[in-house]
């Protein structure tokens, strides 16, 4: 049998172990998709229950929302709380509407550009150097708005009345046009 068997998600993507988020950067593309969301942000308590406040996504669909962690009992091993408003980088998996409490080597604290964090092996690099490793991967990076005037819209009075103005009238001369062609050619 093998020590780590691939199990498909109820989501689609392949995890490395069935119970526990698997996080190595020797081996990013099988930890990638072993998570669901990787996201830069800052420690926060929503609620009294530990969260993310996140800064930008490297993985999973940008939302400006607290990211909230399960406190329920688990069987993996769990990353110390960093302080709040400390900055980190940390690989998430989805646990119904919160996600699992991250493994020590998915969380990374981030001080004076380095980031560290607390796996078997800890790791420490640059801050740049882990997020560009991370995108190479992803190919993401996405940055929230501050607020909703800077999100995806449309402009009703610059786009959409004179798109619609120049539809009307395009129907209206090929009406013209319909009828001009009936009084040349009455049976056509």
């Amino acid at each position: 049998m093998a020590a780590v068997a691939l199990v498909t998600a109820p989501g689609g993507t392949a995890r490395a172990h069935e119970d526990c988020p698997h996080f190595d950067l020797d081996d990013l593309w099988a930890s990638v998709e072993d998570v669901d969301v990787i996201v830069v942000g800052e420690a926060a308590t929503v609620g009294g229950v530990w969260a993310v406040q996140p800064e930008a996504y490297l993985k999973g669909s940008a939302l400006a929302q607290p990211l909230t962690l399960a406190t329920a009992p688990s069987e993996c091993a769990r990353a110390d709380l960093p302080p709040e408003g400390a900055r980190v980088v940390v690989a998430l998996r989805r646990d119904g509407g919160s996600f699992q409490w991250p493994v020590p080597a998915a969380l990374f604290l981030v001080d004076d550009g380095a980031a560290v964090n607390a796996g078997d092996a800890p790791v420490s690099l640059p801050e740049d150097e882990l997020v560009s490793r991370i995108r190479e991967v992803t190919g993401q990076y996405a940055v929230l708005a501050a607020d909703e005037s800077e999100g995806a819209s449309i402009d009703w009075l610059r786009v959409v009345l004179p798109v619609t103005l120049a539809a009307i009238l395009i129907l209206a001369i090929a009406l013209v046009l319909l009828r001009i062609w009936h009084r040349i050619d009455p049976e056509g």
